[in-house]
């Protein structure tokens, strides 16, 4: 990249705040980006560990994290655009941990939900 390259800045702010798994317990999630070669993190974590939760004892027995993601990426083209890509976690019956679930969705182009 020469000095007179044009950047663009992607900044990303938002929370992993709940899931339904109706058949477990005390699980925890990983979450981590992948992008392509042209893309570097400014500020922020590439990858996070939430911790260990239960399930609600209300109706909805959902298990709440409410876990923060903050990164910024810097890129001079949107060619390998960031995907997010998370994994729950719980123990089965020796203590080990085992996937419970997974999933990966690309980085929205615009503000929102």
């Amino acid at each position: 990249m020469t000095e007179n390259s044009a950047v663009f800045l992607l900044m990303i702010a938002g929370q992993i705040e709940t899931a339904e798994f109706p058949d477990f317990d005390d699980i925890y999630c990983k979450y981590g980006f992948v992008f392509g070669p042209d893309w570097t993190i400014t500020s922020g974590l590439e990858e996070g560990m939430s911790q260990i939760t239960k399930r609600s004892s209300d109706e909805r027995r959902l298990f709440t994290w409410n876990f923060p993601i903050e990164i910024t990426f810097k890129s001079t083209n949107p060619f390998g655009w960031p995907q997010l890509v998370i994994s729950v976690y719980g123990l089965d019956g020796f203590g080990t941990d085992v996937v419970r679930g997974y999933g990966a969705c690309h980085v929205p182009i615009s503000s929102g939900q």
